[in-house]
């Protein structure tokens, strides 16, 4: 059984609602494509601020795959106002957890620290103010999905989208699936990943991915199934037998990252585990993104033969790992989108639909959710009357920032990737990524309310509206793979204006 129907949370769908404040009806009806972590976050803010929110899942049932990924505190304000998810999100994040560096040989790089620590720093971090937490995937998804069920929000599985449209007259949008069946709504959300069909209607199917040369590998197991082999156990088991234990391990142009898990209660024990490599050729990557793409434990032991000096401990715990549990990722590249929404603004993409994130960057489900806050209180201001306002000026308030954001990927790819082992020595904090205080202090449902009638006006005619939800001194500059290619092909690194401590 997969580790997806295997979760477990103390908080259920039938736990307490508490007192949630919910705005007035506004009459607006919202179609969400996708049932992902930003799909869900938009209907619960959707439904917060008074919409009637939809949504159709093209799986065929409530799923929670995935591993690990990182969510920013910018991208957990908005649980505060939801007693019963905050509760839930206490539960599952990591607590008494630390971090431990090494080289890919299993040598240290500095002593292990606690995760609420890190170097430099001489105060603990409560987890729920942290600037950057670890999530399992499939429990973050689960607390959602609990949240969903308390609401009696409809979410209609089965309906896999092969088509998105607008009719401008009529002031709707809709979506088509792969039996015929139609849907509308005053505004779709296209909340349903890479390959979302909305691409179509605001790209004109542009966006297709570009081989990077590297590529990531990733499973999630049971932690017992790890724990059997005594080499494994005793490099990558919990501290003191029962706290989480954060594991980047640095090598030349590759790097893995670890994680033994325990939530707060001792539950859940599972060993999450993703490298990434580079690959012999741009021109020989794999462009097929997929979750079911499986790779056999023989060859990720190939790759890692191919990057000499991988010490033993982790290619056992790559031996531990059941056959079919470890994924093949092809790490694309992507220009930002120059649209993320349709012409006659009734259709918006977000999430993965609208930017991909590098891994290294940290960041990609912060900015799913963000995006999510930032349409629901758009259309709060807007109102029934004027969506494709609401839509435009929630790209505009969110357009600058998610660029910077996905260009901070790429200078911490540099830092993962091209890391001088040598010069790093015993010093962590030459390769811990960076973490910049814009990231993490944002409060995307504030902004949005603080901001939303200047950015309005100023596509109106108004004074131009320039966002401060980026660097201080930064301004943003258009940028692209080619540019960033010809870059690396000078010996040059990206650069970072501004302030970005």
């Amino acid at each position: 059984m997969s580790f997806a129907h295997q979760i477990t949370t103390n908080g259920s769908a039938n736990g307490t609602q508490y007192d949630i404040q919910r705005s007035q009806p506004s009459g607006i009806s919202v179609l969400i494509i996708g049932a992902g972590v930003g799909g869900l976050v938009a209907a619960l803010e959707c439904y917060r601020k008074g919409h009637n929110v939809r949504v159709l899942e093209r799986s065929d049932s409530a799923s929670a795959g995935g591993d690990m990924f990182t969510i920013g505190l910018s991208g957990r304000r908005f649980v505060r106002h939801y007693p019963a998810m905050a509760k839930e999100l206490d539960e599952i994040s990591v607590h008494n957890g630390c971090t431990r560096f090494r080289k890919h040989t299993g040598d240290d790089i500095g002593a292990p620290f606690p995760s609420n620590m890190p170097p430099g720093t001489t105060v603990a971090v409560p987890a729920d103010e942290q600037p950057m937490v670890m999530q399992l995937r499939p429990l973050f998804h689960r607390m959602l999905y609990n949240q969903i069920q308390r609401f009696g929000i409809d979410v209609s599985y089965g309906r896999r989208i092969v088509e998105y449209y607008e009719d401008a007259e009529r002031g709707v949008a809709g979506v088509v699936t792969d039996k015929g069946e139609r849907e509308e709504a005053d505004l779709v959300i296209a909340a349903d990943g890479l390959s979302s069909h909305s691409r179509d209607v605001v790209l004109g199917g542009q966006g297709k991915g570009k081989p990077s040369g590297r590529s990531i590998v990733r499973a999630a197991i049971p932690l017992e199934t790890a724990m059997a082999d005594p080499l494994v156990a005793e490099y990558f088991g919990l501290k003191d037998g029962k706290d989480p234990v954060m594991q980047p391990w640095m090598g030349p142009e590759t790097h893995a990252m670890v994680l033994s898990y325990a939530d707060k209660q001792g539950e859940n024990k599972q060993l999450l585990w993703g490298l990434t490599y580079t690959e012999a050729s741009s021109a020989a990557q794999s462009t097929t993104e997929l979750w079911q793409n499986s790779v056999s434990n023989q060859d990720v032991l190939g790759l890692m033969e191919k990057v000499p000096g991988w010490g033993e401990p982790m290619k056992a715990l790559v031996r531990t790992m059941p056959e079919g549990s470890i994924i093949f990722w092809p790490l694309l590249w992507r220009n930002p989108n120059p649209l993320v929404h349709s012409k006659a603004g009734r259709v918006l993409q977000i999430g993965d639909a609208a930017h991909t994130f590098l891994p290294t960057s940290g960041n990609g489900a912060t900015q799913a959710i963000e995006d999510a806050v930032t349409i629901a209180v758009c259309l709060q201001h807007a109102g029934k009357a004027d969506i494709p306002a609401a839509v435009r000026t929630h790209a505009l308030l969110r357009g600058d920032r998610v660029a910077t954001a996905q260009f901070l990927g790429f200078y911490n790819a540099e830092r993962f990737q091209k890391a001088d082992m040598k010069a790093i020595g015993k010093d962590a904090k030459k390769v811990d990524v960076k973490v910049p205080k814009w990231i993490y202090t944002s409060d995307p449902e504030k902004y949005a309310d603080e901001n939303f009638a200047k950015a309005k006006a100023s596509l109106e005619g108004g004074k131009v509206f320039m966002n401060t939800n980026i660097p201080e001194g930064y301004v943003p500059e258009p940028w692209t793979m080619e540019g960033i290619e010809r870059l690396y092909a000078e010996g040059k690194q990206v650069e970072l204006k501004g302030d970005w401590s």
